[in-house]
């Protein structure tokens, strides 16, 4: 019998890779303008809440994320779901403790119940939550104490952390291998070696029984009660649930997913999705090839011979940049420091 799955996202983004339309309170998850199969524009968390009900997973999931981003949660569920709000941000394996104590200590799953944890800023496939439903299966087959969601990469990127499996062929009914590897955010010509030896973008997603966080939590000496755990939150380290738990598992297996698959976490990212040059007011001239407009500001924006920008404003702010240079926003509002 196929064990019980619960699906928790974990909605932490800080809003800085794609400002000035993302910030604090309205992370990339909010803006409404992907295109819709029904010709209209939808955000992330909307997208998400679309496939989940075609996918029939929808009373599976749950959701990690701040007090300050609460509401906008539950406006794209209609407060169907449960929402565990996290005090301040301690990283994934943190959220993903907070989680699991939550789900444990008020009943919504058994020691044996598969939880999936995901990134819920994430463009995927309409096929891609069904991959969950495989998960469950693989933890069964394979005797796996981890399993993870990887994709094809379509060019050797920076941006993500590789798993490299062990090419032995499939374990069972299922395509999958044991894991190998982790590498995290090799630099170009390590991710086009990692690719040659068939290795697969991470997606983030993890499943594992219940009771597999929850004893890691004691040896650590973490409360596994939820007001217990909530109590001492802010004075818990920073922890990435990679470090922390994926990378210490030798007992793993991943699934490749064939389908399409994107964090969107940069302006180059999100522009291949969208279905118009321009987003609000302005117009694009002469010998601007690739180039885009957001704009959420009454003003319109005009670009004249210039290719391969994005423009975004909103009342944040305004960015142009190289699309190829765009990230370098995040270590501006971070750090404060200007490009190099």
């Amino acid at each position: 019998m196929t064990k019980p799955i619960r699906i928790v996202f974990l909605c932490g983004g800080s809003g800085t890779r794609l400002w000035p339309l993302s910030n604090e309170i309205r992370s990339k998850l909010f803006l409404e303008i992907l295109p819709s199969p029904q010709g209209e524009r939808e955000s992330m968390i909307g997208r998400v809440c679309r496939q989940l009900t075609a996918s029939g997973l929808w009373e599976s999931a749950s959701f990690v994320t701040s007090q300050e981003q609460a509401h906008l949660i539950t406006r794209y569920t209609e407060g169907q779901l449960p929402l565990i709000i996290e005090p301040c941000k301690r990283g994934t394996f943190t959220a993903t403790a907070l989680a699991a104590v939550y789900l444990h200590t008020y009943r919504l799953a058994e020691l044996d119940d598969i939880i999936t944890i995901t990134p819920a800023d994430m463009f995927a496939g309409e096929d891609y939550f069904n991959q969950f439903k495989l998960l469950t299966s693989i933890l069964r087959d394979s005797g796996a104490d981890l399993a993870l969601l990887g994709t094809k990469p379509s060019h050797p990127s920076e941006q993500y952390g590789y798993i490299l499996p062990e090419l032995s062929g499939n374990l069972g009914s299922l395509e999958y291998s044991k894991v190998s590897s982790f590498i995290e955010k090799p630099d170009v010509d390590t991710a086009q070696a990692l690719i040659e030896q068939s290795a697969l973008w991470n997606c983030g997603v993890f499943a594992f029984p219940l009771k597999l966080i929850l004893t890691y939590m004691e040896q650590i000496n973490m409360p596994t009660d939820y007001e217990s755990l909530i109590a001492v939150y802010e004075s818990l380290p920073v922890r990435s649930f990679d470090q922390e738990v994926a990378e210490r598992i030798s007992n793993s297996v991943v699934l490749p997913y064939e389908g399409e698959w994107s964090d969107l976490g940069s302006w180059a990212a999100l522009t291949d999705h969208l279905d118009s040059s321009i987003i609000g007011q302005g117009k694009i001239w002469g010998l601007s090839p690739d180039t885009h407009i957001v704009n959420e500001l009454p003003f319109p924006v005009h670009v004249i011979d210039v290719p391969d920008i994005i423009v975004a404003a909103s009342p944040d702010g305004i960015l142009i940049s190289k699309k190829s240079s765009a990230s370098k926003i995040k270590k501006i509002l971070v750090e404060g420091e200007g490009p190099t």
